[in-house]
């Protein structure tokens, strides 16, 4: 019996361990995308520091993002635009402009999801008023909310 008790808490022990290590390391759940979110919108004024491509979302091409110096302030914004083969306008490192899109954070790091770019003299609309994206023909039709790019 005294043996049996002794098993039965060591099971319970183990158990309980097993369990513990489970929610000190729960599986890091993939975050949803950004989306545009029209109450997060910002103007910058700033400079082009460096114009990339880079794969934002899975089973997406290339996005267009300028890292943008905040004029002012210095503060260091990735501007994500769109995707590669839409947006057609040259953009040059060290080109003053200015983006208006939501703006959200991680990791300390500041982001805009542009909707309207001026440069060089002109506009250029990526998205419109209400965030829907312009690739993806705007205007929120259908069952789109604006979500990712």
């Amino acid at each position: 019996m005294k043996r049996t008790a002794c098993l039965a808490a060591a099971w319970v022990l183990a158990t309980g361990l097993a369990a513990a290590a489970q929610k000190a390391e729960p599986p890091s759940p993939k975050s949803p995308p950004p989306f545009y979110n029209v109450d997060t919108e910002r103007r910058i004024d700033g400079v082009i520091r460096d114009i990339l491509f880079e794969s934002r979302y899975e089973s997406a091409p290339p996005f267009l993002v300028l890292i943008l110096e905040e004029r002012g302030t210095g503060r260091v914004y990735n501007v994500e635009v769109s995707p590669a083969g839409f947006f057609t306008q040259d953009f040059h490192k060290g080109e003053r402009t200015r983006i208006t899109g939501s703006f959200y954070s991680r990791d300390s790091e500041l982001f805009l999801i542009a909707r309207e770019i001026r440069a060089g003299g002109e506009i250029f609309r990526v998205r419109d008023r209400k965030g829907f994206p312009n690739w993806r023909g705007g205007g929120g039709k259908g069952k789109r909310r604006g979500r990712g790019m």
